[in-house]
């Protein structure tokens, strides 16, 4: 059995938050961990998981320059956790 994954990776730090000064107000997503951008090495797991067939990510722009051999689409931030999830399932819906 396989599933399809939705990435929640919406959110950019407004200027009182504490992350503000590590993204510049960029994706929190994108925050270095560890010499990878976070949102990399959850891609990563994803991808080497035999049961996960799809992944839309959700939040990040489609020229977010990262690359997983599973991911099918990147749909930009919606403005909410909601209306992200709502895009990720019409996606895959499609």
């Amino acid at each position: 059995m396989t599933i399809d994954c939705i990435l929640a990776a919406g959110g950019r730090p407004a200027p009182d938050d504490p992350l503000y000064a590590e993204t510049q107000g960029g994706p929190k997503a994108l925050l270095d961990v560890a010499g990878r951008p976070m949102v990399a090495w959850v891609l990563a797991a994803l991808s080497e998981a035999p049961s996960v067939r799809d992944i839309v990510v959700v939040g990040l722009p489609p020229e977010t320059p990262l690359s997983a051999e599973k991911v099918v689409a990147y749909i930009p931030d919606q403005g909410s956790l909601l209306r992200n999830g709502l895009a990720g399932m019409a996606h895959l819906l499609e």
